[in-house]
C-alpha cells in the first residue's frame, strides 16, 4: 500500500500554489533586471548632465581667472602652466582674444581654438574625467564633447533659430550623430530645457529615430541622437 501511494506521489506535477511561486520568482528575476537596466541608463543620463554642468563651471572659472576663453586664450603659451607649445597653446585658427571660440560646433574634427579649448581647460587644472585630447567622456562610453560657437543667424543641429553663445555638442566619436537613445536624449533635454528636440538651448542633432517635429522617439532603441546644449554666452 505504501509503495502505491508513493508511486502516486510521483507521478503528480506542480501544483497550482507550486506554479505561482515559480512564476512570481521569474517576475521579480525579469523585473530586477530590467529595473537594473534602467538605473544603469539613468545613471548615464545623470553622469552626463553632471559632466556638462562642471564643464559650463570650469569655463566660467577659467573666464574669471584669466579675462579669456578656454580656446581663444592670446598667449597661453606663457599664461598657463605646462602649455608652451603646439596647436593647444597657440591655435592657428581663429581670431585669439575676442571671447569667441571659432570653428565647426558639430564637427568632431579637433582643429583651431575648438580643439584647444578642452587641452587648456587641463592646463588650469579645471577638468577630470575627459581625455583632453580627444574631448572623449570616459565616464559614458561613446560619447564624445565638441564645443564651438554660433552667433544666432545659423541652424545648430536642430536648433532651426539657436540663441547666439557658445554651446557643447554630445556626438559618437568620429563625428556622427548616434551617442544617444532618443529616451535619453529627451531625459536630458527635460533636465537642461524644455524637453522639445527644436527649440530652447537644449536640442536634438539628427532626425531619423531621434524626434519627429519636435518630439524624441522615446520608444527607439537605437543610438541615433546627438545633443547640442548652450554652456556660455
Amino acid at each position: 500500500m505504501t509503495t502505491l501511494y508513493n508511486s502516486i506521489r510521483k507521478d503528480e506535477g506542480f501544483t497550482l500554489v507550486e506554479l505561482a511561486v515559480v512564476m512570481i520568482i521569474i517576475g521579480l528575476l525579469v523585473g530586477g533586471i530590467l529595473k537594473g537596466q534602467e538605473m544603469i541608463a539613468n545613471t548615464q543620463v545623470t553622469t552626463t548632465i553632471a559632466q556638462v554642468k562642471a564643464i559650463d563651471a570650469a569655463v566660467g572659472t577659467f573666464r574669471d581667472m584669466y579675462d579669456a576663453f578656454p580656446g581663444d586664450m592670446a598667449g597661453a603659451d606663457t599664461r598657463l602652466v605646462g602649455c608652451t607649445t603646439g596647436a593647444a597653446c597657440a591655435p592657428t585658427v581663429g581670431t585669439l582674444g575676442n571671447q569667441r571660440l571659432e570653428g565647426t560646433p558639430l564637427t568632431a574634427t579637433l582643429t583651431g581654438e575648438t580643439g584647444a579649448f578642452f587641452p587648456q581647460l587641463s592646463f588650469a587644472d579645471l577638468i577630470s574625467g575627459l581625455n583632453a585630447s580627444n574631448m572623449i567622456d570616459t565616464n559614458v562610453t561613446g560619447h564624445q564633447f565638441v564645443p564651438g560657437y554660433v552667433n544666432g543667424a545659423a541652424a545648430l543641429g536642430e536648433l532651426a533659430n539657436p540663441r547666439g553663445g557658445h554651446y557643447l555638442a554630445i556626438i559618437s566619436p568620429g563625428g556622427t550623430t548616434g551617442a544617444l537613445k532618443a529616451l535619453d536624449a529627451a531625459r536630458m533635454d527635460r533636465k537642461l530645457d524644455d524637453g522639445i528636440a527644436t527649440t530652447g538651448s537644449t536640442g536634438a542633432v539628427g532626425t531619423t529615430g531621434c524626434h519627429a517635429t519636435g518630439v524624441y522617439d522615446e520608444d527607439s532603441q537605437s543610438l541615433s541622437c546627438g545633443l547640442v546644449v548652450r554652456i556660455q554666452g
